[in-house]
């Protein structure tokens, strides 16, 4: 099947059915039997694709099911070996400490050829193949670990240690007749986990047409698209108009979305006659200098949203000195420009000269290594008379010193005489003049530090987007002056209009609270410095290299002798990953000894403390705390702004059809618009960042991770958990160090300390929910961590994501996935979710941390984790982003005759046509309406979390009118639904 047919089942679980004849005699039996297999995978076919299914042909039906169901495998990650260390977790050793002890001893003393160290056996065992242990079979039976039992390294397809093994029939769950004995079970014994929902697949009987559908919804968002979403759109664009810019709309909100459609178009007209006219319908839809760069970047196979890697230098890193030798620092490579053809260096150079000198080199300003990297293939200054503007801009970049009597010089003097206010001139005493560039941004900071907030408001009516993202800034700046004040809410009258509705949801809900905002203390300002300073000098104490590795067995046992008096059995464990060489060591206490003082997590601003948190732009997405050093912004400033939005955006929204009545989940004000999509994770359930989800009604949650290493490139990556109180104070964590946690609360599957193909690597881990809470542990916190901090970019493939397991079931179970993501981004900690084992809630986060050196675990980050996690749950709890029913609030009060809201208890409340009012119904744990509203005959806008609780919601005995549409976070409702995401809701609030 081609790419296509994958792309529409994951977005619309629809499938096309292609070569249908008469029904063969056996159609309907062989498709009750593929349907069989699809309900083990917790999928059901609905009635038009059995119909369809059923009337393939013979020499067809076999392959098309084939691909259906190694498709649905793949979204799950069931289509590759799950098989971890331990063959029969959950059943692992119990008694860890002398596991660890039994690997030590055969890791220092088992010698090849010698007896066993352990049971004195004469046949010690051979050395694995390529980690080199001798292992005895008798002390370490092979038929119940799948790699080395010592080191955890998986073993050469020829080493003859392991043995083939039948894996256990697993139990599964059985009905049991009325009036049947119950067995005797165990009062500890684990509840059985409640059955997961359904998955639909339907007919697909025109795919081009719902691929161009799919095309011009992802075109259409107004926030830039994530990886997989760009991996599909190219998909969508080469089914449908490859090598066509004629089929896009007349403003293509998103600059990277048109970058990346522009640059598959140059690629599919290279060497055609169409090529020239392709370029300049290219070059008359782009209207910024970083419109060429983006285009140009993707064109040689970059990010479109011209992000480049981090280049951090590791040999000063924490425990780099303890990577070994034959392992170097694994980077993300930097995307090499590829040469352009003529017409396109061409067009590209008359665009920026037509941008003028001072607007090119303000944006060429911006991505400078880009701009660097595209001057190489663009020769700026081959014809400087032919682009004047552009030689100039890239002067400014460059810093390039030009002879003022020659073509270059010419050009910079003259464009510094036409833009005086933003191109600075300056002579040198050698006769050659330079050119530096004052940006809009500098002008507006200029006006700020000299108290003209009237000023610094006028010149961002320039810049409308800009405005509204300093909005906070200005109102504060603008203090009690009511001349100033007046001149904010001029220019956000003046350009509301004309500001994306990403931007206008955003500045709105980030002034929510901001009325009671408390700043934090003078004693806790100078209590962050001072932490600040000790982390400066404890990393500046253990930036000295260290011995590469110790090779003997005297320096390896002195070694360890050291380490245990300083560390204890944490250190042992540790040097058991990796053959010879010693782990780093944890981090140092606080220098002097010092107690952190309150507010204070691992020296950074925690838990306690007034903060701020930041989400710096990048592929992925990460986290930074500061304290709360912002006064309060005036409520009534508050309230006007939100009023502003709430009325432009109904606005925008009243343009479109109308419906008949609105119905709308209350349980949507608890997840976020979808922000931030670029750096988002590819993933099968579709949760937006800082969505919270109600757990569902099991005992256990198995996470699981899996990934493959690219060729030669051993890559060790970890599964843990750490675990924490309701003051968010360490309790304690499960991960290859402690592979049990309050007994059986937390159950590791072992450590794998390699992945090669085919077979690659996997970990499993189960939490027991409440005997973790029993144990006092109130957050949960999952992470992958690389350990020899290989980053997950460079991976063959990496997936994890959680289940719920059935007792004595399954180790994996691709029906029982409730969320599988993918590992993406030159990053080496994620913490993908936040469990609340209290409430029963997940947060999901989809964070990535920072993290420098080798060697990273939870015992080393844990700090660090309990930071991000506590920052995120107060962050995202705290009402400071737009919601999914934000968004359908707008479009219910502008589009919608009769609105109801929805409440958990079955009941409803009718509000007025009123933004406010929605929100305020949506807070109320009740509504007076108890009948559900009669909507046979009507066209209907809902909005609900997934398909059951649409059901739930809309509860009617006839269908709702075609035309009807539904926005849901997960799930796909059927026909006569037209299913929407919140990004495609946001998209038709657009400016234009």
């Amino acid at each position: 099947m081609d790419p296509l047919a994958g792309v529409l089942l994951r977005r619309t679980g629809r499938v096309a059915v292609v070569g249908t004849g008469p029904a063969p005699a056996d159609g309907a039996a062989w498709v009750a039997a593929l349907e069989a297999d699809l309900a083990g995978r917790g999928w059901l076919l609905r009635d038009d694709l059995r119909t369809a299914a059923a009337r393939l042909p013979a020499s067809v039906r076999v392959r098309w099911a084939d691909w259906l169901l190694a498709t649905i495998d793949e979204m799950v990650g069931a289509d590759r070996p799950m098989l971890p260390l331990y063959r029969s977790f959950p059943d692992t050793p119990r008694d860890i400490e002398a596991v660890y002890v039994r690997r030590l001893l055969a890791h220092l003393f088992a010698v090849p050829g010698a007896p066993c160290v352990l049971c004195g056996r004469e046949d010690g065992g051979a050395p694995l193949d390529p980690c080199g242990h001798p292992v005895c079979p008798a002390c370490f039976p092979p038929e119940q670990v799948t790699a080395c039992p010592v080191c955890g390294r998986r073993l050469a397809a020829d080493d003859t240690y392991l043995t083939v093994v039948a894996p256990p029939a697993p139990v599964r769950s059985r009905l049991r007749r009325a009036g049947a004995p119950v067995e005797e079970t165990d009062a500890r014994a684990v509840p059985a986990a409640p059955p997961l929902p359904m998955r639909l697949a339907g007919l697909e009987s025109d795919p081009v047409g719902a691929a161009a559908r799919l095309r011009d919804e992802l075109v259409a968002r107004p926030a830039a698209l994530s990886e997989s979403d760009r991996a599909d759109l190219e998909v969508l664009v080469n089914a449908t108009a490859p090598g066509r810019l004629d089929w896009l709309p007349e403003v293509v909100p998103a600059r990277e979305t048109l970058a990346l459609v522009v640059a598959s178009a140059l690629h599919a007209t290279a060497g055609t006659p169409g090529y020239r006219d392709l370029v300049a319908a290219a070059r008359r839809r782009w209207s910024t200098a970083t419109d060429v760069a983006r285009t140009l970047w993707a064109y040689s196979g970059g990010d479109p949203g011209l992000v480049l890697p981090r280049r951090d230098d590791e040999s000063e890193a924490p425990g780099a000195g303890w990577r070994p030798v034959h392992e170097p620092v694994v980077v993300v490579p930097v995307t090499r420009v590829r040469a352009l053809p003529r017409p396109l260096r061409r067009a590209a150079l008359a665009h920026l000269d037509a941008c003028g000198a001072a607007g090119a080199a303000e944006d060429l300003r911006r991505h400078p290594t880009v701009w660097k990297r595209l001057g190489e293939r663009l020769h700026p200054y081959e014809k400087v008379a032919a682009h004047p503007a552009a030689a100039v801009a890239f002067a400014a970049l460059r810093g390039t010193r030009a002879a003022r009597a020659s073509a270059l010089g010419a050009a910079i003097v003259a464009a510094c005489a036409r833009e005086p206010r933003q191109l600075v001139l300056t002579g040198h005493p050698d006769g050659t003049v330079t050119v530096r560039v004052r940006t809009h941004a500098s002008l507006v900071e200029e006006a700020l530090t000299d108290g003209d907030v009237t000023g610094a408001a006028g010149l961002l009516t320039e810049r409308p987007g800009e405005l509204w993202r300093r909005l906070d800034h200005l109102l504060r700046a603008a203090g009690d002056d009511p001349a100033a004040y007046a001149a904010v809410e001029t220019a956000i009258r003046r350009t509301v209009a004309r500001v994306a509705p990403g931007v206008l949801a955003a500045a709105a809900a980030q002034l929510t609270g901001r009325a009671e905002t408390v700043r934090a203390t003078a004693a806790e300002l100078a209590a962050t410095a001072r932490a600040r300073a000790a982390a400066r000098a404890r990393g500046s104490a253990h930036t000295g290299a260290a011995p590469a590795l110790a090779v003997g067995l005297g320096d390896v046992l002195r070694a360890v002798a050291r380490g245990v008096r300083g560390a204890g059995p944490a250190f042992l464990r540790e040097a058991l990953r990796s053959g010879g060489e010693l782990p780093p060591p944890a981090e140092a206490p606080p220098v002097g000894g010092a107690v952190e003082e309150p507010g204070i997590v691992g020296g950074r601003p925690g838990p306690g403390m007034p903060r701020r948190v930041f989400h710096p732009r990048g592929s992925v997405v990460t986290t930074w705390t500061e304290p709360e050093r912002r006064p309060p912004v005036p409520a009534p400033a508050i309230t006007a702004v939100r009023g502003l939005v709430d009325a432009e955006l109904t606005a925008r929204a009243a343009r479109l059809g109308r419906f008949d009545v609105a119905v709308l989940d209350a349980a949507l004000a608890e997840v976020p618009a979808p922000t931030r999509e670029r750096a988002a994770s590819a993933q099968l359930a579709g949760w937006p960042r800082g969505s919270v989800r109600a757990l569902p009604d099991a005992e256990v949650l198995r996470f699981f991770l899996h990934w493959e290493e690219p060729g030669a490139a051993r890559v060790d990556l970890d599964l843990s958990c750490v675990f924490f109180d309701r003051d968010w104070q360490r309790v304690g964590h499960c991960d290859f160090t402690r592979l049990r946690f309050a007994g059986d609360g937390a159950i590791h599957s072992g450590d794998l300390t390699s992945a090669p193909a085919p077979l690659g690597a996997t970990e499993f881990l189960d939490l027991h929910l409440t005997r973790l809470a029993e144990h006092g542990v109130h957050y949960a916190v999952p992470t992958v961590l690389s350990y020899n901090a290989v980053p997950f970019e460079a991976l063959t493939e990496a997936v994890a994501g959680v289940m719920l397991p059935l007792a004595r079931g399954e180790q994996f179970d691709g029906a029982r996935v409730a969320q599988r993501f993918d590992l993406r981004g030159n990053a080496r900690m994620l913490l993908p979710m936040v469990v609340d084992l209290r409430t029963r809630r997940l947060l999901w986060t989809d964070l990535t941390l920072t993290g420098h050196g080798y060697g990273h675990s939870v015992d080393r980050h844990g700090d660090q984790l309990a930071r991000a996690a506590a920052d995120q749950w107060e962050h995202f709890l705290g009402g400071h982003h737009a919601t999914v029913l934000d968004l359908l609030a707008w479009h219910a009060v502008g589009r919608a005759d009769r609105i109801l809201v929805g409440h958990a208890d079955h009941t409803y409340t009718e509000v007025p046509a009123d933004v406010a009012a929605v929100r305020a119904a949506a807070s109320a744990d009740t509504g007076e309406i108890g009948v559900p509203p009669d909507l046979a005959g009507r066209t209907v806008l809902a909005g609900a979390a997934d398909p059951d609780a649409l059901d739930r919601l809309v509860r009617v005995p006839a269908p709702v009118v075609p035309g009807s549409t539904v926005v849901t976070v997960t799930g796909t409702p059927g026909h006569p639904w037209t299913v929407l995401r919140a990004g495609d809701v946001l998209a038709g609030l657009g400016t234009g």
